[in-house]
């Protein structure tokens, strides 16, 4: 059995934060022909996450954008983005070996290792290996698809709520943000932002 654990939502505006981590045996990931999210179209994602979840033991952690802005707020900026990220992947990792014994768990490695490895017991820390672009193993690219997943459908979620078609990634999404605050005030835009990022300043 083999475990990986990859992110959602780092690099986006709007929208939540999303952690997976998936436990599998190596053959059923290569019967599944497991691909990096990034390489597949929505419809192909949420397809693959249902064999996944099926086939693998997953676990799924997601973090609002108003949980998210306060968590930045309340350490002054200390807790970081890269910070925030590491404990939701230990979290993953520690609830995913309650129910697999994996003999490695590889994590895409996205900042300081540490920014993990803190958050773990011991005995778990001695299994985990950071690897660049980790969505070349088949368990990274596994959990990057479930994070991706409930990263779109979370995202799917806000614009529903708010009535805003709100542009994936950081680039384009001026308009939406200046839709939202004539709508609702800049001051609401902790519900659905990364208020921190740069974007912010310029509104």
């Amino acid at each position: 059995m083999i475990a990986g654990s990859d992110e959602a939502g780092k690099g986006d505006y709007f929208g939540y934060i999303v952690v997976a981590c998936v436990c599998c045996k190596e053959s059923i990931l290569k019967e599944m022909s497991i691909r990096d999210s990034k390489s597949l179209s929505e419809k192909q994602i949420f397809r693959f996450e249902k064999k996944i979840k099926e086939k693998c033991v997953w676990k799924v952690f997601s973090l609002s954008p108003r949980r998210y802005n306060q968590l930045h707020k309340d350490t002054g900026g200390k807790y970081n983005l890269n910070q925030v990220l590491g404990w939701l992947h230990a979290k993953a990792i520690e609830e995913i070996t309650k129910n697999c014994s994996p003999k490695r768990i590889i994590v895409d490695k996205f900042g300081k290792e540490d920014n993990v490895l803190r958050n773990l017991r011991k005995n778990i820390k001695k299994n985990i290996y950071f690897l660049t672009r980790g969505e070349e193993d088949a368990a990274v690219a596994a959990a990057s698809i479930l994070a991706r997943a409930e990263f779109l459908r979370k995202h799917r979620y806000l614009s529903r709520k708010y009535g805003i078609e709100f542009p994936l990634g950081s680039a384009h999404v001026k308009e939406a943000a200046y839709r939202f605050i004539e709508l609702y005030g800049k001051e609401r835009l902790v519900e659905v932002a990364k208020v921190h990022f740069k974007i912010t300043r310029e509104l």
